[in-house]
Formats: C-alpha cells, structure tokens, sequence
C-alpha cells in the first residue's frame, strides 16, 4: 500500500476559479463526472492539463471504444458516454460500410475533443485548460485547494467537492489518500503509443482474414530478426473509416514507470521507435504496405494502468468471476479482463457472458482517506483484474458521470459523499437515464 502527498510550500497563491465541483482531467471519465455534476445542479469547473477535452480518446487517439453491451446490442455506458459518441458523429462519415457511424465504435480523435467539448459547454461547465495539476492544499482530511501551474506560473482553484479524474489518481495521491500500483506485484501493463497509416494497398473484404493472417507472419518474422523490437505477442491493428486506412495499437513499452515523470519520458521515445521499426518493415516485406505513409501520430503515449485509488469500497476478479451485483451499483461491466503484460509478450484475457454483466458499487469512487473527495474513470478502488475489464474508455466514462454526480448531491445536501446513500445515488443515476 502507498500513500502521496505535496510536502511543498507554495505560499500565498492567486486562487483565480471556486466551483461547487471541481473535476480534475478532462478525459472520458472527466467528461462523464463534469457533464453530470452540473446536470446535477453544481457549479461545476473542469481542468484539464492539454487545451482540449477527451484524453486517450483525443491526445491518445486511441480507437475504436471497446465494446459494452447488453448481448452484443444495447450499450450499458448511457446517457453522457452516448451521447458523446453521437455528437461525434456529426464530423465523421455519415456511414461506412453500410453501417451508420453513430452504430459503430470507430471514432476520430479531433470529432472527440469537439463533441466532448459541446456536452460540457451545454451543461454549462466551466472549463480551464493548459493548467496542470501540482499540489493540494488539505486539513481535516479535506482538501481546501488545488494548486496548479499554468504559463503565468502557480495559481490556486478553490472547490466543496473534488473529483479525480487525472487517470493515475494524482490529485488522491497529491492529498495523501493511499493506493496501490499496478497488479501484486507492482508491475504495472505497458504502455502503448496509437498510430495510422494511410495509403495502404487493403484487400477485398472476403479476403482480410487471410491478409490479416499474412501480416502477422510477417511481424513475427520481423521479431525474431531483430527488425522490430515491440515484445507484443501479435500485431495488433483496426479497420478504419477513410479508404486505404488502418489504426496501429501495436507498440507495446514494458518495464517503465507511468508514475515516474524521466520513465515516462523514456517511454514516449521508446514507443515512437519502435513505430518506425513497425513502419519501415511493413513497407519492405508486405506489399500492400509499399506506398504506405503516416497519418497521424497520438501525442501522447496511452497509459492502461498506474495507481488503484482505495475507497471505502472494493471489488476484485472473484466479482468478475461471479459476475457481481450490488444495490448501490452505479456502472455495469461486460467487457473482457484484458490484461497486457507489463514485463513482455502475452495478454490475460478472461471473458464473460454478454448476456451478463458484474456492477461496480458506489464504494468503489468514494476515496477512503480524503473526505471531500470521489474518483472517476480508471484508477477507482478495484484490484488489477477488474481494472483490466472497467478501464476502457465507455465504462471510465460511466463511472465517471457517477462520481461527478455523488458530488453534486454531497454540496446539495451539505454532507460528505461517504455519508451519501449508495442505493440513492443508483436511483438518481437512473432518473438521469443511467442504465442501471
């Protein structure tokens, strides 16, 4: 178990925004906590350290979502996870394939950050970005401010209730709420850098099992020749909706620290290397790939997994396994324990019914050691299994809109999100058209 705080003294600081909610990170989970704390009535402030909403869905251009459905067809990540990925239909292709778009679960990095940006602009969220989180300021177990460093230097926003949804847990950390990292044995999985090529030769529809089939040949010959140094056990690729256009999540960076800034700077250079290997080998050994040339390049390197934030409740893969329900659930969970190796090739992966689904309870968001405080997205308080299954884009999402959403209800009636009844935040959540 561990435990962070900021030990440094930052003085008197400008404290230059008050909200009612002040949501930290303006990734999915962000999203989803922001839109639904001022649906929920607070005076909500979203800060976010780039200068635009959406994180790995953005930056991280991360594709398609993974799926959550009820039997393959009904999404449990309703209404802002939905309703996002309509809005996002409005600056892709109407349809592909003979699929509408708003049916599918392909997306583009820049229609995520614009129709990320509507939904909070329409819940009537205030908005702060190119401000990143460096410190907080706590008594009593709750944190009075947050310090964050901007291009004017160090300022200070001041808030009732805070949800953290850095992705990592930083603002828990920062306040000095304990965690864990990565699995039981602190290894953490690998990070990965998302690209696109265009211009690629792509066969006939009946013919892509095959040709897929062929290019993994071709990786693996590339591994054992010392070509390509990604330690991924396949090569890990999606169809995409432009002609000639395939999404690459194939590099794979093992044995570095996501919470340790010169790791992680490491980490971006290793990733970006091993594209180029990936690239310049595709153009020499598979002919489709001969006039291939990148796209577009994901600017910052995606993190799956780093800290566990400890709330005053916790599910682990037993939940998973018995496909788990609670009265206070507020987010249900279909999707694979998928957990890539953090130490080299391979991948856990656990699957579940899709006619079932395990929820995740209010417990899970509400941190154990800072009173003020709830948790949104990734790094709730759930073991290195379910975080594996939950951590994908939709469900972080959902989680997010409930953290947000106890955290309007705390300001609303003047207590802390502990003292709040799980089953009523649930009954709320579904007045607001949750699927719960």
């Amino acid at each position: 178990m561990n435990s962070g705080t900021s030990q440094i003294d930052f003085g008197e600081l400008p404290v230059i925004q008050k909200a009612d909610v002040v949501v930290v990170g303006g990734g999915p989970g962000g999203l989803g906590a922001a839109v639904m704390a001022a649906r929920n009535g607070a005076k909500t402030l979203l800060i976010e350290r780039y200068g635009l909403p959406g994180g790995m869905a953005s930056v991280g251009e991360v594709q398609p979502f993974m799926p959550n459905h009820l039997n393959g067809e009904e999404s449990f990540d309703r209404p802002v996870f939905t309703e996002w990925r309509d809005r996002m239909a409005n600056y892709m292709p109407e349809t592909w394939k003979g699929s509408k778009i708003r049916e599918t679960l392909l997306l583009h990095p820049g229609a995520a950050a614009l129709a990320a940006e509507e939904l909070l602009l329409d819940a009537g969220v205030g908005l702060l970005y190119h401000h990143t989180l460096v410190g907080t300021v706590v008594a009593d177990r709750k944190i009075e401010r947050i310090v964050l460093h901007a291009k004017g230097g160090f300022v200070a926003a001041e808030g009732k209730i805070f949800v953290d949804c850095t992705g990592d847990g930083d603002l828990a950390a920062l306040a000095g709420c304990s965690f864990e990292v990565g699995d039981e044995d602190g290894v953490c999985q690998p990070m990965t850098t998302n690209f696109k090529l265009t211009g690629i030769n792509l066969p006939p529809d009946d013919q892509l099992s095959a040709w897929r089939m062929k290019l993994q040949e071709i990786f693996k010959r590339g591994q054992a020749a010392g070509h390509i140094s990604s330690p991924r056990e396949t090569l890990l690729f999606f169809s995409y909706c432009q002609n000639g256009v395939v999404h690459f999540n194939t590099t794979r960076v093992i044995n570095c620290n996501p919470l340790d800034g010169a790791s992680l700077s490491d980490a971006e250079v290793i990733s970006r290397r091993q594209i180029r290997e990936i690239i310049t080998y595709l153009k020499e050994e598979a002919p489709e790939f001969r006039n291939a040339v990148l796209l577009s390049l994901a600017p910052a390197i995606g993190i799956r997994e780093s800290r566990h934030i400890r709330g005053i409740a916790r599910i682990t893969r037993d939940d998973f396994v018995r496909a788990a329900k609670f009265p206070d659930a507020i987010a249900r969970c279909n999707y694979a324990i998928d957990k890539h190796s953090g130490i080299g090739a391979g991948t856990t992966g656990i699957a579940m019914k899709q006619s079932d689904y395990y929820e995740i309870p209010y417990g899970c968001v509400v941190a154990r050691d800072v009173d003020n405080l709830t948790v949104g997205g990734r790094p709730i308080s759930v073991d290195a299994y379910i975080h594996a299954s939950m951590r994908i884009m939709p469900c972080a999402c959902s989680v997010g809109q409930a953290a947000g959403f106890a955290a309007a209800e705390a300001v609303k009636n003047s207590i802390l999100p502990a003292r709040l009844n799980g089953c009523a935040i649930r009954a709320g959540l579904k007045k607001l058209n949750a699927y719960l």
